[in-house]
């Protein structure tokens, strides 16, 4: 309901008092103007009701429309696909498969703080990891691609990923950021995490102080945007040699069979 619309149903209703305790000049006269005055007010009360949900509904509607869009930002998207092709190197982080063997290699481009990266984790990678990184059909690697507009954790949880990966541990990292709750992992939480996997505590401050990671972090980044990437997780999939892996750019967090459906085609 509106200030004026407030106002207006007030200055009725003041007036229907004040019809109501008029002295007995004119009964008749006094009982027509109290039930019309009776008669405005109800349908006036009425009226800004409604007005009052449609508002209600309008504001929701708008502060709706304010929120990040998941198909633009964090790469849910299933529907845009643009047969895009690129080449990209697996990067610096450690790599799983066996290189010697492998015809076929995928790169995710990732943010620890996705909520599709997550996605992406727990449904779909145990099962790659177990029919074809396994078996050494397929290298696997992970860049970074932190949002760090939509996700104030990201670029710290690369540099803490790259600090595990010095001690031996980054998969189990990659294990933990997406089996936790990504918005409560701050330096001091991951921090518990490195000690309680048993890193040297030393070198572990050591190199986040210096963040001794930043530029392979940035090397990412260029990369990722050369190719145009929109959103977390992305991927490359397709035919890996000497290092490289060239395919098809996929955007998002997607079922098994769609990704085998890729590299079946490699």
């Amino acid at each position: 309901m509106s200030k004026e619309e407030i106002t207006k149903t007030a200055d009725i209703n003041n007036k229907s008092t004040l019809n109501k305790y008029m002295l007995p000049g004119s009964v008749i006269i006094a009982g027509i103007i109290i039930a019309l005055a009776i008669f405005i007010s109800n349908r006036n009360t009425s009226s800004p009701s409604n007005n009052v949900n449609s508002s209600n509904t309008n504001t929701n509607s708008s502060s709706s429309s304010t929120l990040p869009q998941p198909n633009n930002v964090n790469g849910n998207n299933t529907s845009g696909d643009t047969n895009a092709t690129a080449t990209v190197s697996l990067g610096t982080n450690p790599v799983l498969g066996n290189t010697k063997t492998a015809k076929i290699g995928i790169v995710e481009f990732g943010d620890f703080q996705c909520p599709y990266c997550k996605d992406f984790y727990n449904s779909v990678f145990s099962s790659l990891q177990s029919g074809y990184i396994n078996t050494g059909d397929i290298v696997y690697s992970f860049r970074d691609y932190p949002l760090t507009t939509i996700h104030p954790l990201a670029l710290g949880m690369a540099q803490e990923s790259r600090c595990f990966a010095e001690q031996g541990k980054f998969w189990q990292f990659v294990n933990k950021m997406y089996n936790t709750n990504q918005d409560t992992n701050t330096p001091s939480v991951v921090s518990g995490y490195a000690k309680n996997m048993g890193l040297n505590m030393n070198t572990y401050q050591s190199c986040i102080q210096n963040s001794t990671f930043q530029s392979d972090i940035q090397k990412d980044i260029n990369a990722g945007n050369r190719i145009g990437i929109q959103g977390t997780p992305t991927f490359i999939i397709g035919k890996y040699s000497n290092g490289k892996v060239t395919g098809q750019v996929v955007l998002g967090s997607r079922a098994l069979s769609y990704y085998e459906s890729i590299i079946s085609q490699y």
